[in-house]
């Protein structure tokens, strides 16, 4: 590895990788962050934004020379190469890669699992989410993209706790149902998307037929009707309004549920993931996280169940119960001990500093070589 300066204490790993992939129009949209720190996003406003990545630099030094590489990494994101139909180029790449005893890490954006070379071990899948049921030992699941600490931001970096309430208190602000002509042509096409892929006419695993929206649903009314608890809902009529904010106030609207309640609900949309989750965790606060069959970050070093309020699926009908007893094991004392517990996890592993700092490590106590 690449000996750093003193003032740095860092042997950053020396990354493999090329620069002939893809236009450079292509790079804002698909290529991966730590080699963007290098090259720039491809755009006149890159200079805006390069403060923001020059973090990967200590972790990470760039080299096209194969011989001199640690480990390699894919310049563009997987997607691209399915987009622009050059997967060619991705197995010559891991071959070149392998011949020289590097492993390749490939980087997977967006809301579908993506099946391709997925035995190889000389290969790491990053990705936003995975099934326990389907996990492969070459998979290693990122946090959310939260671009920055909304703590920092929206409440300027002080985490207020919130006392235990008598009775708990469920938030949620988004989207919970379809217009029934919305919801019946999402449903054809992911019949459509279900044949091409049975077919194997794409590497795009579909959506499920009927959207997890409805399931979603089907849990706020559990949680409604319920007297053990309390709701704190606001059902939105269009989607991710409070996470883009799309309307001036929405965002901090979607912002102060989760502050102002003692649980927010997590549950899965179109991935197998929840952003609300990582935004939870952000905040100080404690998420409700229906599991969906999920893969979280770092589970090897983090405790999850120590960390939030877990409910399986199959155990949704009692989720009221399920709180209120969880909600109950705990003194305020605690309660507010566990607040500062979900901003630490989030400040140590998942904002994108820690993250990227933790797969340095990840890589570095691994063996690098095949």
């Amino acid at each position: 590895m690449h000996k750093k300066t003193s003032m740095e204490k860092i042997d950053s790993i020396k990354i493999y990788t090329e620069q002939n992939h893809s236009l450079k129009k292509d790079w804002l949209k698909y290529l991966i962050h730590p080699i963007k720190a290098y090259w720039g996003d491809g755009t006149i406003d890159w200079d805006k934004y390069k403060e923001s990545f020059k973090f990967h630099k200590l972790y990470f030094t760039i080299t096209e020379d194969i011989i001199k590489a640690d480990v390699a990494f894919l310049p563009l994101t997987l997607n691209y190469y399915i987009k622009k139909k050059v997967l060619f180029k991705v197995k010559k790449f891991i071959d070149r890669s392998k011949r020289h005893n590097l492993k390749s890490y490939i980087w997977i954006d967006g809301d579908n699992q993506i099946r391709y070379m997925n035995d190889r071990n000389d290969c790491v899948f990053i990705k936003y989410f995975s099934y326990r049921s389907k996990f492969l030992m070459n998979e290693l699941i990122r946090p959310g993209d939260l671009k920055n600490d909304l703590l920092e931001i929206y409440f300027k970096g002080k985490l207020k706790t919130k006392k235990k309430s008598k009775v708990p208190i469920v938030g949620f602000d988004g989207l919970a149902t379809y217009p029934n002509v919305r919801l019946i042509n999402i449903i054809i096409k992911n019949i459509i998307s279900k044949l091409y892929y049975n077919f194997r006419l794409t590497k795009i695993e579909p959506d499920h037929i009927f959207p997890y929206l409805l399931k979603r649903n089907k849990i706020l009314k559990y949680l409604r009707k319920s007297v053990l608890i309390d709701t704190n809902f606001k059902i939105r009529s269009i989607f991710a309004e409070g996470t883009l904010g799309r309307k001036s106030n929405s965002r901090s609207e979607f912002l102060n549920n989760i502050i102002s309640s003692d649980y927010t609900l997590c549950y899965r949309g179109a991935a197998n993931y929840s952003l609300r989750f990582y935004e939870t965790l952000c905040l100080g606060r404690i998420p409700l996280l229906i599991n969906t069959d999920c893969k979280l970050p770092f589970e090897k070093k983090i405790n999850w169940k120590e960390v939030c309020l877990i409910v399986e699926e199959r155990e949704i009908k009692y989720i009221p119960e399920l709180i209120l007893n969880f909600h109950n094991s705990h003194t305020n004392e605690q309660f507010i001990e566990k607040q500062f517990y979900c901003r630490e996890i989030w400040v140590k592993n998942l904002s994108k500093v820690s993250f990227y700092k933790n797969l340095y490590k990840e890589i570095e106590n691994t063996s690098i070589n095949l």
